[in-house]
């Protein structure tokens, strides 16, 4: 599995970047507060410039805010500050500027606070910079603009984010790492678990156990696990057991009352009906211990043996045909060569015969019946058609539930063990059965990988 896919990989992910997502939040919000306490700063500090201005103006008018404006722009050479007063038809007076920006609006409300401008400027030494620029007319029609250099806001801003991005890069490498060492961890864990459970009625059945000692959650979900499937272990054995009694007990009085028959003397006909009967029974219980069987080793691998699949089709095909012939059916093979699986051949033979019997029983003369066997990439697929009356929707869902039996009872005595049995061959090689739709009549197909010939 990729680590993308990886439900552990994708929370240790979360929990790592979460932390750094909400702190980038944080730190935006304290960046934005920072800006606008630094910005009301700056304002206030144009706005007492222009208080001061404002007062030499009213003692000394114009010639008073020049020496002013000379004494300032000498003052405020290196930090950026912008100055120029102009006469009343354009030309310079006093500042460290020598023309008016033409991007700086003029205003003709004195000395009040407002309206001002952020702006970028080229300052007197040619560099760009942001200021915060008021243009204002004095009385008279005297041009003149103070601008204040938001240089030491944007180093201040510059400097939080640079720090932000160091720590923020130290936090997610950290994050990472432990996010790292927690998903390894724990996938390690996961997977041993899921190891586990995979042998778990693959191999070992559920004789297997955890026996983790750790007093954490891992040891307490381990012991649950072994708990369960204890309980599971007593289950299957009691219901094996019961079973298998069952069986024996109903099958040895059959067998005596078989042999007692034997020595009665009935009329012919009475005989052979009650010993049909007899050996039916016979065949149910036989029945019944091999779907026991089945159930009990689901899924289990051992003593199953590489086996060629195409042979044993090929072979039951061949067996039925004239049988179908006889019953008025078609039998057709569409039989891939070379398919091999990993299975038991009496068992698959068995599952096949059942598969066309059931199709005789259900179908009638002239319908046609159909064995596929097709790879399809690593698994092979063993479909069973026929064009037959099919059977009811509703009966699907338990269709391979033991005693299960179709409408068409009539057409086909038994005691609908046949799929059953099927279903329970099926799981013993570990494959899947589906019942795909088809136009008319009934089709099952069974699912199974392909032997590699690898061990």
């Amino acid at each position: 599995m990729t680590w993308w896919r990886s439900a552990v990989w994708r929370s240790a992910l979360l929990i790592a970047v979460l932390p750094l997502a909400l702190a980038l939040v944080g730190v935006l919000i304290a960046q934005r507060q920072l800006q606008d306490r630094l910005q009301t700063e700056a304002e206030a500090r144009l706005t007492a410039e222009l208080r001061n201005i404002e007062a030499l103006y009213a003692q000394r008018r114009v010639i008073a805010v020049r020496q002013a404006m000379e004494f300032r722009s000498l003052q405020d050479a290196d930090d950026g500050g912008l100055y120029l007063l102009q006469q009343r038809d354009g030309t310079w007076l006093s500042g460290n500027l020598t023309d008016w920006p033409g991007t700086v609006d003029r205003s003709d409300e004195g000395f009040g606070p407002a309206p001002y401008q952020i702006l970028r400027l080229a300052g007197p030494d040619g560099v760009d910079r942001r200021y915060m620029v008021a243009g204002r007319t004095l009385r008279g029609g005297f041009p003149m603009l103070v601008g204040l250099s938001l240089t030491p806001m944007d180093q201040t801003l510059q400097g939080m984010r640079r720090v932000f991005l160091l720590f923020g890069a130290i936090m997610l490498a950290s994050g990472l790492c432990a996010a790292a060492i927690v998903a390894t961890v724990a996938r390690r864990r996961l997977g041993r678990f899921n190891s586990f459970l995979a042998r778990v009625g693959r191999d070992s059945g559920v004789s297997e156990r955890l026996n983790n000692p750790e007093i954490n959650e891992y040891g307490q979900l381990s012991r649950h696990v072994d708990d369960m499937l204890d309980r599971i272990a007593h289950l299957v054995e009691a219901h094996r057991r019961l079973g298998n009694a069952v069986a024996h007990e109903m099958r040895t009085p059959l067998a005596r009352i078989q042999s007692r028959l034997n020595g009665l003397n009935l009329p012919e006909e009475q005989r052979t009906a009650l010993d049909d009967e007899i050996r039916a029974m016979i065949r149910l219980f036989d029945s019944l211990l091999s779907i026991a069987e089945m159930d009990a080793k689901a899924g289990n691998t051992a003593g199953l043996q590489p086996v060629d699949l195409s042979v044993i089709c090929d072979r039951i095909v061949d067996l039925y045909e004239p049988v179908a012939e006889d019953a008025g059916r078609e039998l057709i093979g569409d039989i891939a060569p070379g398919i091999r699986i990993l299975g038991d051949e009496g068992l698959l033979s068995q599952l096949l015969s059942n598969l066309i019997e059931n199709g005789l029983k259900y179908t009638r003369p002239g319908d046609v019946i159909t064995v596929s066997l097709r790879p399809s990439g690593t698994r092979t697929s063993l479909r069973i058609s026929d064009t037959g009356p099919g059977i009811a929707p509703d009966l699907q869902a338990r269709i391979f539930a033991p005693f299960t039996r179709g409408d068409q009872t009539e057409m086909a005595p038994g005691y609908g063990l046949g799929l059953a049995l099927v279903r329970a061959i099926a799981l013993r090689h570990g494959a899947r059965l589906t019942l795909p739709e088809v136009e008319k009549g009934f089709a099952l197909e069974i699912n199974c990988l392909q032997f590699s010939g690898k061990s």
